[in-house]
């Protein structure tokens, strides 16, 4: 009970290097076939910086204008969401009476106060990321530390097993593990990207207010499977709904439907094929616990962990299944007697 408190209260205590170390980790290991295409011509250092760099540079670039397009049509936003609530609740058919139940122009009203407290623009997105900055100087450190240490590290505790078919099997299971959930991460992230600039550019011709934001809304959601194009989607629908028409909205949603269902059946199910299969509750259940605990980064750093160990159990499951991983080997069968043998 001892040793279990103290290390729960060391943990608490070193829960940020400890994040910053877990964030290197999945960095290191998601650049590292880019890193090896410019190791070919450049110093391996200069190819991890040049990496690390176009990363944190399209990243936030993609923060910073989203950030600045919801702060310049948030103005917009709420008037014509007061407007179209208003009007919504002035219907005599279904959808006015089943705004009237909702009381939806005071809860719109509450919604746009706390938008209007709660968005921020560009500039205070600099702001803020310049008070972070030795934080990801300090990751960026261990992430270099990593690249050019941790195959070895690797290698060291993979000696200690004793048995040497034991650090063989290992070694191959860490390896396609790490190589297949690297490979999801990347599919599902291309993905999302596409689906955030799809939606970003639909709002955008819709003449929808806030387009970058409504992408990047729809890309981060799409990244949780089967149901996340849906949900990501569902801002773009209600202000088409708002500001648009109705026929319009449905036409809206006939389109996100189909895609969901695309993503669903097919496009997931080809990158299973070629990484490994993500259902829906880890995701979900994942980015839950990890955003409350840690936020964006939480949620964002534990499902690449979460991918990585379910790529580790499905390399365990298929080894397993062979007889080739930690499974016991077929008993031997004596030949049968004369005696055994009937008649």
């Amino acid at each position: 009970a001892v040793l279990a408190i103290l290390a729960r209260r060391g943990f608490v205590a070193a829960h940020q290097p400890l994040s910053w170390a877990a964030a290197a980790v999945v960095v290191a290991i998601l650049i590292d076939p880019i890193v090896d295409v410019l190791d070919r011509r450049l110093p391996r250092i200069v190819s991890v910086i040049i990496a690390l760099l176009v990363a944190a540079t399209a990243t936030w670039a993609v923060i910073y204008v989203a950030a600045d397009d919801l702060s310049s049509g948030v103005d917009r936003l709420s008037e014509a969401a007061q407007d179209a609530a208003a009007e919504l609740e002035q219907r005599d058919d279904s959808i006015g009476e089943a705004a009237r139940d909702v009381d939806l122009v005071r809860r719109v009203e509450t919604f746009v106060e706390a938008l209007d407290e709660r968005v921020t623009g560009g500039d205070d997105v600099l702001a803020s990321t310049a008070g972070t900055v030795p934080t990801y100087f300090l990751s960026g450190i261990l992430t270099l530390f990593l690249m050019s240490y941790g195959p070895r590290f690797a290698r060291s505790a993979v000696e200690q097993l004793p048995d040497p078919s034991q650090q063989t099997e290992v070694t191959e299971l860490v390896t396609d593990g790490i190589q297949r959930a690297r490979r999801a991460i990347w599919l599902i992230l291309t993905e999302a990207t596409v689906v955030g600039f799809v939606v970003a550019s639909s709002a955008r011709l819709l003449d929808v207010p806030a387009p970058a934001a409504l992408g990047l809304t729809a890309g981060v959601m799409a990244i949780l499977p089967h149901v996340g194009i849906m949900l990501g989607s569902l801002p773009l629908v209600l202000l088409v709904l708002a500001l648009r028409s109705d026929s319009l909205a449905l036409t809206t949603v006939v389109v996100v439907v189909v895609c969901q269902l695309f993503d669903s059946y097919w496009l997931r199910r080809r990158i299973a094929l070629y990484s490994v299969h993500v259902g829906l509750l880890v995701p979900w259940v994942v980015a839950l616990v990890g955003y409350a605990a840690y936020g964006v980064g939480g949620a964002a750093y534990g499902l690449a962990f979460a991918v990585f160990l379910l790529a580790i159990l499905d390399q365990l499951a298929r080894r397993t299944h062979r007889g080739s991983f930690f499974a016991p080997p077929p008993a031997a069968h004596p030949a049968p007697t004369a005696e055994a043998v009937p008649g």
